[in-house]
This record gives C-alpha cells, sequence and structure tokens, in this order.
C-alpha cells in the first residue's frame, strides 16, 4: 500500500495567519549626584557622584540581594540597566557612610516594548562635617587662648558617644599636634560631646565644650581646650649640722639615704601611702608633681642623730609653686673611748716605760656585760702601736673588755664603765698582759737500786741531754728545746708558756730508765711549785730540791749568771730581749712571732705513752724538781 500526499496549491487554497512576533526592550537610565543644597533637585553647583551602586529591587525589600541587576555610576555619574523585558520596576541606591539621600526613592516603573525611562535621578548630600580646635597651656588661667600661650602637644581629645567623661574603646579619639591642633573629620551629622584626658599636673581652665551640632559638610572650629599645669615642686638639702647651731654651714657635709616624707595625716610618722624619698649623695630631695594643697614635710629619725632644725612649717603649693630650701639638720652627738694594750713584763699592772705595747689584740666593747665578745657587739684590733679607739659612740653607758688570749693572763682590772655624752673623749684606757710561764728542772741521777727514786747517795749524771719532746716522737728534733746536766745532774727549763709537755732523755749507751715517762702541765690557775716523786707521782711536801745550792732549783732566790755570763745545764725559752719579746723554737719549729701572734701560743696538748704519769699543775714562775734516774745494765744471761 503506497502513502498519499495531500498538497494543496496557492491556486487551490488561501494560507493565512503565518505571523512572527516581536518586543522591544526597554531601558531606565539617570544621574547620581551630590545635593550639596540638599533640596531634593539637581542643581547648577551639585556635582556627579561616581562609583555609586543602583539595583533593580525585584522583590522590593530594600536591600541588594544576589540575583538582583545592579550598576555602577561612571565618572559622570550616570547608570543605566539596558534591554529589560516588559514588567514592573523599583529602583533603588546602596547608601554610604555619611551621605543621606535627598530625593525620594522612585516610584514604580513601568516597561513596554521600546519604552526607555530616563532621569531616574538620586541626589544626596555629604551628611558630615569637622569638628576641630586647639589644646593650649593657659598660662594666665583666664579660660582664653590668649597671644604667647603656647601649644601643648600629644594630648588626647575624644567624642564622648555615650556621654560618660571616659574614654571609653570603640570612641573615635585624636591627639594634638604640634601646634596643639586637633580635628575629626567626616563626623556624621549628629550631635557630640567633646571632652580632653586629663595629664596628671594639669588642671582644665576651660569649661567643656557644649554640645556640638555637626550638620552636612559643617565644619565647626574653636572648640578648645585650656590647661594649666597645677602642681608644685618641694625640695631641700639633709646636712650634718657638726656645730648643732641649726644653719647648714659650708663645712657642714650633705647626709646621704635619709628618708623624707610628706606627712599627709600629721601624726608625725611615715605611714603606708605617703610620699616619701632617700637623699642622693649629695644630700638633695625633691617631691615633684606636687597637687595644689597644705604640706607638710618630715624626716626619719636614725638612731643616736638629733635633729637641730624646727620641723618646717605647713607648704602650700598652688600651681607652679616651686618651695625650695627645705632644709633637715641633723647633729650626732658622739663620744670616743681610746686606750692601749701593753706587755706588763713585770705583772704589776702599770704600765712603764720600757714595757711594749701589743698589736693585733681584740678588744671590744661588752654591750650586754656578759666577758664575751657577742657578733652584734663594736670591737677592733690594736694597731701596729698597740692603741685602739671607738668612735662616733652615741650618749650611753659603755663596758670596754678585751678578748683573753691563750697563754696571757691580763694584769689589770677591767676599766669601770664609761658614760658618753656629746663630746666625751674618754682616753688612756689599758689593758696590761703579762705571758703565762713556767719553769721545768730536774736532776738526772744513777739509781743504783732501780727503783725510780733519787735516794741518799746516789750519784748524778752529768752530760746527758734532756729535751721536751713537742711531737711526742720519742726522738729529738730539730728545733725541740733541750738541755745538757750539769754536773751536779742538774737541768731546766725556763719560761716554759702554758701547756702540757713530754720531757725526754737522750739515753745513753748501757742504761735503761727507772723512772716513768714525765708529763708536766704549765698553767695559770695553781700558784704551787713542788717536787714530784716520778714513779709514784705523788707531792713531796718538801721545796723543790736545790742541789749545791743552785739556783735553778731554789725558788727562794733569784737566778744567777755566772761570770762566763752563761747558764749551765739549762734552757731559756724566750729570750732576754723584751723590747721584741720573741718566743724560742721551743714551741714550733719556727721562730714565734711577737707575744701577741696569739696563734702561736696555743696549748700543747701531748698523747701519752703507756705508763706517763701527767703530774701536778705549774704555775707561772713555778719551778718543778724533776728526777730521771738511770741504773746500769750488765749485758749478759739474766737469771
Amino acid at each position: 500500500m503506497s502513502e498519499s500526499t495531500n498538497t494543496r496549491t496557492a491556486s487551490q487554497i488561501n494560507i493565512t495567519n503565518v505571523n512572527i512576533g516581536n518586543f522591544q526592550v526597554g531601558s531606565i537610565s539617570g544621574t547620581k549626584y551630590n545635593d550639596l543644597n540638599a533640596n531634593g533637585r539637581p542643581d547648577g553647583g551639585d556635582f556627579p557622584l561616581p562609583n555609586w551602586q543602583l539595583y533593580l529591587d525585584l522583590n522590593n525589600n530594600n536591600r541588594l540581594d544576589t540575583n538582583e541587576p545592579s550598576s555602577i555610576t561612571n565618572g559622570q555619574g550616570n547608570y543605566t540597566f539596558a534591554n529589560l523585558p516588559a514588567g514592573t520596576y523599583q529602583v533603588r541606591e546602596v547608601q554610604q557612610p555619611n551621605f543621606r539621600q535627598t530625593t525620594p526613592n522612585p516610584g514604580p516603573i513601568n516597561i513596554a516594548s521600546g519604552t526607555n525611562v530616563l532621569n531616574i535621578n538620586f541626589g544626596n548630600n555629604f551628611n558630615a562635617g569637622t569638628i576641630a580646635g586647639t589644646k593650649f597651656n593657659d598660662i594666665n588661667s583666664n579660660g582664653r587662648l590668649d597671644a604667647g600661650e603656647p601649644p601643648l602637644t600629644n594630648w588626647e581629645i575624644y567624642l564622648d558617644l555615650n556621654r560618660n567623661n571616659r574614654l571609653d574603646g570603640g570612641e573615635p579619639v585624636t591627639r594634638t599636634n604640634l601646634q596643639g591642633n586637633y580635628a575629626f573629620v567626616n563626623v556624621p551629622a549628629d550631635t557630640y560631646s567633646v571632652r580632653e584626658v586629663q595629664q596628671p599636673g594639669f588642671r582644665q581652665t576651660t569649661p567643656n565644650p557644649d554640645p556640638v551640632n555637626v550638620t552636612s559638610n559643617a565644619t565647626i572650629n574653636n572648640v578648645n581646650f585650656g590647661n594649666v599645669f597645677f602642681v608644685g615642686n618641694i625640695s631641700g638639702i639633709k646636712y650634718n649640722d657638726l656645730n648643732a647651731n641649726g644653719v647648714r654651714d659650708a663645712t657642714d657635709p650633705p647626709l646621704a639615704n635619709w628618708q623624707i616624707y610628706i606627712d599627709l595625716n600629721t601624726n608625725n610618722s611615715l605611714d603606708v601611702g605617703e610620699p616619701n624619698t632617700l637623699t642622693r649623695p649629695d644630700g638633695s630631695y625633691n617631691f615633684i608633681n606636687v597637687s595644689p594643697g597644705r604640706y607638710l614635710v618630715k624626716e626619719v629619725q636614725q638612731r643616736g642623730w638629733v635633729q637641730t632644725t624646727p620641723n618646717p612649717g605647713a607648704i602650700d603649693i598652688t600651681g607652679g609653686t616651686n618651695a625650695a630650701g627645705i632644709n633637715f639638720g641633723n647633729n650626732f652627738p658622739t663620744g670616743s673611748i681610746s686606750g692601749f694594750k701593753f706587755n706588763d713584763l713585770n705583772a704589776n699592772g702599770i704600765n712603764e716605760p720600757t714595757e711594749p705595747k701589743v698589736a693585733n689584740w681584740p678588744i671590744y666593747i661588752d654591750l650586754n656585760d656578759n666577758n664575751r665578745l657577742e657578733p652584734n657587739e663594736p670591737s677592733t684590733i690594736t694597731n701596729a702601736q698597740g692603741n685602739f679607739s671607738f668612735i662616733n659612740l652615741g650618749p650611753g653607758r659603755y663596758l670596754v673588755k678585751e678578748v683573753p688570749q691563750p697563754g696571757f693572763r691580763q694584769t689589770t682590772p677591767n676599766p669601770t664603765p664609761i658614760f658618753v655624752t656629746n663630746g666625751t673623749n674618754a682616753t688612756n684606757l689599758s689593758f696590761g698582759n703579762v705571758v703565762a710561764t713556767g719553769n721545768i728542772s730536774g736532776v738526772k741521777f744513777n739509781d743504783f737500786n732501780a727503783n725510780g727514786r733519787l735516794d741518799s747517795g746516789e750519784p748524778p749524771i752529768a752530760n746527758t741531754q734532756i729535751y721536751i719532746d713537742l711531737n711526742n716522737n720519742s726522738r729529738i728534733d730539730s728545733g725541740e728545746a733541750n738541755t745538757f746536766t750539769d754536773v751536779q745532774g742538774n737541768y731546766s727549763f725556763r719560761n716554759v708558756p702554758v701547756g702540757t709537755y713530754v720531757l725526754r732523755e737522750v739515753l745513753q749507751p748501757g742504761f735503761i730508765q727507772t723512772t716513768p715517762l714525765a708529763v708536766v702541765t704549765v698553767s695559770t690557775t695553781d700558784l704551787r711549785a713542788s717536787s714530784i716523786d716520778l714513779l709514784t707521782g705523788d707531792e713531796v711536801d718538801r721545796s723543790a730540791k736545790s742541789l749545791n745550792g743552785d739556783s735553778l732549783t731554789d725558788f727562794r732566790s733569784d737566778a744567777d749568771v755566772s761570770a762566763s755570763g752563761q747558764r749551765a745545764a739549762e734552757s731559756w725559752l724566750f729570750s732576754g730581749d723584751r723590747g721584741n719579746y720573741q718566743v724560742s723554737d721551743f714551741l714550733v719549729d719556727r721562730p714565734l712571732t711577737n707575744s701577741v701572734n696569739i696563734s702561736s701560743l696555743g696549748q700543747q696538748n701531748v698523747g701519752l705513752e703507756p705508763n706517763a704519769q701527767i703530774n701536778p699543775i705549774v704555775k707561772t714562775d713555778g719551778i718543778i724538781n724533776w728526777a730521771i734516774g738511770k741504773s746500769v745494765v750488765t749485758m749478759g744471761a739474766i737469771e
């Protein structure tokens, strides 16, 4: 089956209504201008505003939304919305800061085919102004800016938006320039309170400006602030009023590090919160930026000082007051105590011309009278000439003492209490001391019966070396005092310092010692001199034995030097040169210094050997008569 086509020809049918429709799009255009006189219409002096955004508010919500057409004014302030289909449109502008729209929003615009709506214009007025003024130093405090009054730079001026008279976060603020000028520009039209941030030491002389009404394009000048520096200074000198006359003389020195204060509550004491300062090395002090008012300036008293100037009277501070010369004089009413330390060779408690002074001896003021030097007590050391002094002593009662030294005893009584007042100078206090020494002597004998005692008929042994074994090593060493027995077997050690000593002999071939080891203590606590039984340690109730009238063992007579000037069988521990008073090599392996070298005279603590006996104490100048016995031993078989 074949298809058939119904074809008509023009001669047979008239074809109509084959139409083609078109719509001619429309447009909306206008101008954006600065309506300087805010009359809502463009005048000759009004100028275009470029770069303003206009939009078609399709949903009529008075804001530009994402899908809404917008346009930016060109350099001539013109804008256009082209190719608009038929419809009703509302044109709006996006507001800009500090401008207000002076023309009403255009009404709805109907766009039909070929409609081009012109002169949809928008007028705006710059709805902001300027506030400006000057900050000045109102020297005469008259509240006006006068010729010659200088500017004040770097002061903060602010717009007090919440009117609480303080600068808060978010409030506009600016600083005055070198000419003291400030300005707030582009201030939206409104009413403002302008204020300054106060600075220490200044007082505002102009009233706070009245509220400033800013209108469009207005410039409000001369919103000025005057201030005057109203604080003052107080200054003076603190000095040592040597003659206590209450006037600072040329010779009166300054006093540094004294505390000066402003006694705000007038209670004569420095309290927390009261201004205070310390005087400088030149004695000066000052209080700066003192607010107007009446003030009393005082000093903090220091111990021992007396204020010689009256407290200053009330000081009135007004703007720019400089109260100088507020001085304080003080005097230290002092006295002094001085004296000397001497070696009282004859122990009579009197300093005689031949008796030397003693250096390096501690002297102190015994504040608590406990006869010992405490850490807080004043002390000094005698100088090379044996002198001492305590100066700048405040008024009071003083006890002066010496620090005892080993091996010495004080021969002078402690000074009586000394009362010091202003100008007291107590001089010539003296402390005498003597070296505490003893003598050790004895006999070397042939102990026939080996009983350890010197019996009648037992002969002496001459030329035996006796020594003081300082290091207790059982042998004679260099520097150890030693001597040889004389023909009567006698030996002696003179002027032995206080201490404990071991005496030994250098054994001779063929002899053994029958007496025990001799240990003796020389002390200042016993005045006796007695004879000791070296075997039992008992005291013999008789005077120390004198052999053949030997003066060394007879303390009732003075020792004499033989015709040759030599002493036999004795050892002198102190040289005869009293001017220097050297100690021999007896105590240590080197010469000792003079008698004030206290550390060299320490007691010798010698360890004991088996069977050693500690014998009674020997007082200064006392003599102990030691008997050291030996017996001859025949070498051979012993049954």
